[in-house]
């Protein structure tokens, strides 16, 4: 078992992520002799190289890639100890970490912020919007310490995932654009331009995977990354959009659209919250209390 110096590891992680040496000995303040010698040492003790010098710096060797997400997953439990070891006493310091897509956040998370700033005004809220797929790297290396988005989420399995609310969808297309009632059965989808979310977003799987059990293969024109991405394509006339029917509401033209539910027969989707309740603080266990409540 080896004996480490913890700063090799926080050396380590700064190296991997400023690809430079010489960055890396500024961002820690130490000599950049220091930060090769003790590269060097934890070379020695892991037994590989970790770093191939480029004309531009340094590049992570493939071990290297492994060993970071093992090194920051740990280094940010401890960082994430010695924070909640303050916390402990009362809810009048901390931060939250929260991770959410844009459309959710909007539309439903930030609500519940509203609620629990007025009751909390001392914790402060660190918002992440990524695709599903970011949030969940973010929060197995512990740099998030909630998820609130979209199912279906693949998680681990020892994660706790409680549906917390329920959103409802739509497709829109703009009436300046194409004419009226043109949409009346899924299929009629095959006939225009559609818009949805990028590949691996949870929304976009859930309305291909309904489209598909009524044998309806689509593939979309333009895929974007936020509803109000797609909100203000369709307002150019560039497609028929799928997103938040929320998203409407609040437009200031949103007379100017035609709103299809397919007789509210589109799938209704569950807002999960993503985490892990051995490791919640105090904040974030009162947060999701609040979300209980609002369900």
């Amino acid at each position: 078992m080896y004996n480490e110096d913890y700063n090799l590891y926080k050396i380590f992680v700064a190296l991997y992520e400023e690809k430079s040496i010489s960055k890396t000995a500024e961002k820690l303040f130490v000599s950049q002799p220091a930060i090769s010698y003790n590269l060097k040492e934890l070379e020695n003790n892991v037994g590989y190289k970790l770093f191939n010098r480029t004309p531009k710096g340094i590049k992570p060797t493939a071990e290297a890639d492994l060993l970071y997400k093992y090194i920051v997953s740990g280094l940010n439990i401890i960082d994430e100890g010695k924070m909640r070891l303050k916390e402990l006493e009362s809810l009048e310091d901390g931060i939250i970490k929260i991770g959410t897509p844009s459309h959710v956040g909007i539309f439903y998370v930030s609500k519940i912020i509203k609620k629990f700033k007025s009751l909390y005004p001392n914790i402060r809220i660190e918002i992440y919007s990524r695709s599903t797929n970011r949030l969940i790297e973010l929060f197995e290396t512990k740099k998030l310490d909630i998820i609130i988005d979209m199912l279906p989420i693949k998680i681990k399995d020892n994660i706790i995932k409680e549906v917390v609310n329920e959103a409802e969808f739509c497709f829109a297309y703009s009436k300046k654009y194409f004419d009226e009632n043109i949409i009346k059965t899924e299929k009629d989808l095959l006939k225009y331009p559609l818009i949805l979310q990028e590949t691996n977003s949870s929304l976009n799987r859930n309305i291909l995977e309904f489209l598909q059990l009524k044998g309806i293969n689509v593939v979309p024109s333009i895929s974007s990354w936020t509803s109000e991405m797609t909100m203000q394509l369709i307002r150019e006339g560039l497609g028929i959009g799928y997103f938040l029917k929320d998203i409407l509401e609040v437009q200031p033209d949103k007379d100017d659209y035609e709103v299809i539910t397919f007789n509210n027969s589109l799938p209704k989707i569950s807002i999960c919250a993503v985490y892990n309740d051995e490791m919640l603080s105090p904040a974030e266990k009162e947060f999701i209390r609040i979300m209980r409540e609002n369900k």
